[in-house]
């Protein structure tokens, strides 16, 4: 029988990357994959269940600085913004600069994602980390699901004059690309967060 190797936990392996501002970049890479999708993020190792995969890095800033910045920003460059809720409070991540972090160009999967973003507090500031969902084998991409109902990229083309559109609503004019759900006073996503 084989020794199973010690592994860090999930969390503290999240918060030991994101101290010293790293990606895995021996367990991850960055494909080109076609001219709709842009570029994605593959996995070069294996990941278990419940592994930390990436951190979605960027400069955390407030709400209000958020939408300043949205309304000034290019249309490209404004997708790169999550906002989010933690302790009550709207955040967002400005990942809009190519800064070489990779969890900027992990891609959106709605329907079969390997991962999910958690928010974990170190040092008194929010962070966004992916874990896998599943076990990730080398060479598959690394996705999860933005959580928004009407995307752009949702678009399905079945012939060169048909096309589908997978969202399930389209009342919402100019989406973002990631926007916090319908949350109440009291942040109900919290149930993600990590201490």
């Amino acid at each position: 029988m084989a020794a199973r190797r010690s592994r860090l936990l999930p969390v503290w392996d999240a918060i030991d990357y994101a101290a010293k501002g790293l990606d895995k970049n021996a367990e991850l890479e960055v494909k080109y994959i076609n001219s709709f999708k842009g570029r994605g993020v593959f996995a070069k190792a294996p990941f278990q269940k419940g592994d930390f995969v990436v951190e979605y890095r960027g400069v955390l800033i407030s709400s209000e600085e958020s939408q300043r910045r949205k309304s000034i920003y290019h249309a490209r460059c404004s997708v790169f913004m999550f906002d989010f809720y933690c302790r009550e409070k709207a955040w967002c991540v400005d990942a809009a600069q190519e800064d070489g972090s990779l969890g900027r160009l992990v891609n959106d999967d709605r329907y079969h994602p390997n991962c999910k973003m958690k928010k974990v507090i170190t040092d008194g500031k929010p962070h966004l980390f992916l874990f896998a969902l599943r076990d990730i084998a080398v060479g598959e991409e690394i996705t999860y699901e933005y959580d928004g109902k009407y995307y752009p990229w949702r678009k399905q083309t079945l012939s060169s004059d048909s096309e589908v559109d997978l969202a399930e609503d389209e009342s919402d004019s100019a989406p973002q690309r990631r926007r916090p759900q319908n949350q109440t006073e009291k942040d109900s996503s919290d149930s993600d967060l990590m201490w």
